[in-house]
């Protein structure tokens, strides 16, 4: 199994998350996330966060925020 450095964890967190990789990649993943702290860290950082998107994309917009929205909206095309 290849060795994956801190920096190429960092930077794969988000595809490991969604299992957007290769088996093998997945394996490497975890058994570095296993043995390092800082990256583990990381990737708890990661799940908040895309939680916390989640659970922004699943609440409608108050009803004041979608009309001045849609207000920008418009004046966006009145000036095209």
């Amino acid at each position: 199994m290849k060795q994956l450095d801190c920096d190429e964890v960092k930077r794969s967190v988000h595809e490991y998350l969604h299992s957007a990789m290769h088996e093998q990649e997945l394996d490497a993943v975890t058994a570095h996330l296993a043995n390092c702290d800082s990256c583990e860290q990381h990737y708890d950082i990661e799940i908040v966060f895309n939680q916390v998107i989640q659970r922004s994309c699943d609440e409608a917009p108050t009803s004041e925020l979608a009309e001045r929205v849609m207000q920008r909206l418009r004046e966006i095309q009145d000036h095209d």
